[in-house]
């Protein structure tokens, strides 16, 4: 869940979009299996989608599976404002910060193989010219980094991170450990371990460190350990041909000036593409639904290795919805504390998701939209809608 950086530094933003030309992104149209609506309260989810597609979102999708009252997915709103071309639920959605859950998986995946120690610094894993450039880099360990207590600088709130990539439009595509570059001789914001704040910064070493045990390419051990062997035909990351340009793709929408107007800005997300390990993945509303269900119902790691990563910590951040901490999950509240999920949530430019598993009641719910929820009431109104389809979910 990526709040705290774009909002830091939203006036450099707006100062190197004031040129911004829309870019409309032609969708295509795909289908593909997937399991009937059988769920009982279809119909009330599909009308609160259009409910709030008609009080501010351009467009979302919701996919759900309960094990008692069966599977439901679908969509409402707008996959293209321009075009007029309907969201439906068999578009890809792009993920914001939820690939955070997968990397900290294949981090999981790795220590079944008994090729990490979640209690060994990283620079057990990394060479000594990247660990003796960051501030404290020698000290940090992979637990650390997987449960965002690290007090790593967040390399993405970097002036300089902005500035290339604004300026540069389609012609930045930096590599992992040019990335990490803007993290070098950066001061921490905090001592190894001393509290729990979001940072992206863990991810992207994370991604590295994989890439540094297999010696290849992380995107590629995603693909061939959680990917293939799941089903997952509809997720992108990286290593995919034609990737970022994923066929049925929506196009991302932003009050980007905030004047209450959107505007088109997947230009602008697409350049947010060469992050890695903490964003940058795309896939069906519907995978995304069967990772989350199968990752929290131990059939992707182990049950062991899934009890450690719900071994809960406080969240020192100050998100309302995110009280606890495990090894790459959050763990999410609704407003009255009563109802509590797993999982990961994402935003970036003109897009968010949430993708929870709820464990008293076996629920998975995966809900996307393809308008910004960093600016604007965006965020607001989405929050509202998940806060609804959970109620109803658990009726």
């Amino acid at each position: 869940m990526k709040h705290h950086i774009f909002i830091k530094l939203l006036g450099i933003i707006i100062l190197l979009s004031s040129c911004h030309k829309e870019v409309i992104v032609p969708v295509e149209d795909i289908s593909f299996d997937m399991p009937i609506n059988t769920h009982t309260n279809g119909i009330e989810f599909q009308n609160v989608l259009d409910k709030y597609t008609k009080n501010g979102l351009v467009g979302v999708s919701l996919a759900i599976d309960d094990p008692v009252y069966g599977f439901w997915a679908g969509a409402s709103g707008m996959a293209c404002l321009e075009t007029g071309q309907p969201m439906t639920k068999y578009h890809i959605q792009r993920g914001g910060s939820i690939p955070k859950m997968y990397t900290g998986t294949a981090i999981m995946l790795l220590y079944e193989e008994g090729l990490i120690d979640l209690d060994a610094k990283m620079n057990t894993y990394l060479p000594k010219s990247i660990c003796d450039n960051i501030t404290n880099g020698n000290e940090i360990t992979i637990r650390q980094l997987l449960t965002h207590s690290s007090g790593l600088y967040e390399y993405s709130s970097n002036p300089q991170y902005y500035f290339d990539i604004m300026n540069n439009p389609g012609e930045i595509d930096y590599t992992p450990l040019e990335l990490i570059e803007f993290m070098y001789g950066k001061p921490a914001d905090f001592k190894p371990g001393e509290y729990t704040y979001y940072c992206d910064s863990n991810f992207l070493l994370l991604a590295v460190i994989i890439d540094y045990i297999i010696n290849g390419n992380h995107a590629q051990y995603f693909k061939e350990k959680m990917f293939d062997p799941n089903g997952l035909t509809h997720t992108y990351y990286k290593v995919q041909n034609g990737y970022p340009n994923i066929p049925g793709t929506p196009n991302c929408y932003s009050d980007w000036y905030g004047n209450g107007k959107y505007i088109n800005i997947s230009d602008i997300q697409n350049k947010w593409d060469v992050m890695v390990g903490d964003d940058g993945m795309y896939a069906s509303t519907y995978d995304y639904l069967q990772f989350a269900k199968l990752l929290c119902e131990g059939q992707i790691v182990k049950q062991s290795s899934l009890d450690m990563m719900k071994d809960w910590i406080e969240f020192d951040d100050d998100d309302e919805d995110v009280s606890k901490v495990g090894l790459s999950l959050l763990h999410w509240q609704n407003k009255t504390k009563d109802i509590w999920g797993m999982g990961h949530g994402g935003n970036s430019q003109g897009t968010g998701g949430y993708l929870f598993y709820f464990p008293d009641r076996g629920i998975t719910i995966a809900l996307f939209t393809n308008t910004d929820t960093e600016r604007g009431e965006g965020g607001k109104i989405f929050k509202e809608l998940w806060e609804e389809i959970v109620a109803v979910a658990m009726k």
